[in-house]
C-alpha cells in the first residue's frame, strides 16, 4: 500500500511560538504541536543515509532529532520550547536528557518487545512492540497513549504517529514523542525490518 507524501505548509519563523533551528545546513520553523494532535503526525527522514528525522503534520514541522556520524548513539531532539540530548548506550537502553544532562526519560533495554519508559516525574509506562510491528506506549493499566506504524520507504526509517485521547493534553507530550521515536530507532534491525 503506497501512502501519500506529507505536504508541510511552512509557518513563518515570527509566528507565536516558532523557533529556528539549524541542522544540516537547512533551516527548521518548529511550531508547537497545538491542534496539530487532533490530526494525523509523521515521523519523515527527508533524505537517505541523513540522521535528521523530523515529526511533521499538516500544521508544519514541530520536532526535529538530528545528529553527526555513521551511528545514531547521540542525537539532538529540537522542540518549539527546549533541546534535549538523545544518548542510547552499549546496552541499547535509550536516554533523554537536558544539555546540562539532568535525565528526563529514559527506556532501559527490555525482553522480549517490552520495555519500561521511565519518566522522573511520574509512574512508568511500558513501551511494547505489537502487530505487524507496530509500537506501542501503554500506561501501567495497560491504556494505549502513542503508537508508531512504519511507514515504508526505501532505505528510510519513517514512522506515523497516533495519539489517544488521554495523552493529548499532556504537558509532556514532546518528550514522549521524542524519547518513543528514538527507542524505535535504537531497536537492532534484523533482516525483517
Amino acid at each position: 500500500m503506497r501512502h501519500p507524501r506529507v505536504i508541510v505548509n511552512a509557518t513563518p519563523i515570527g509566528a507565536t511560538g516558532a523557533r529556528e533551528v539549524e541542522a544540516h545546513g537547512e533551516k527548521h520553523a518548529l511550531t508547537p504541536l497545538g491542534d496539530a494532535v487532533n490530526g494525523p503526525l509523521y515521523w519523515e527522514q527527508p533524505r537517505v543515509f541523513q540522521r535528521e528525522w523530523r515529526l511533521v503534520s499538516d500544521h508544519g514541522e514541530h520536532l526535529l532529532i538530528h545528529g553527526h556520524g555513521i551511528t545514531r548513539r547521540k542525537l539532538v531532539a529540537e522542540t518549539p520550547q527546549a533541546t534535549w540530548m538523545l544518548t542510547r548506550s552499549w546496552g541499547g537502553g535509550v536516554t533523554l536528557a537536558d544539555p546540562e544532562g539532568h535525565e528526563l526519560a529514559s527506556v532501559p533495554r527490555g525482553w522480549f518487545g517490552r520495555c519500561r519508559l521511565e519518566l522522573p516525574s511520574g509512574p512508568t509506562l511500558q513501551w511494547r512492540r505489537r502487530w505487524f510491528n507496530d509500537r506501542v506506549l501503554e500506561d501501567f493499566e495497560g491504556h494505549e497513549l502513542l503508537r508508531l506504524r512504519r511507514r515504508f520507504a526505501f532505505l528510510r526509517f519513517q514512522a506515523a504517529v497516533e495519539l489517544a485521547d488521554a495523552v493529548r493534553q499532556r504537558t509532556d507530550l514532546s518528550l514522549l514523542l521524542a524519547v518513543t521515536f528514538f527507542a524505535w530507532l535504537s531497536e537492532p534491525r534484523g533482516h525483517a525490518h
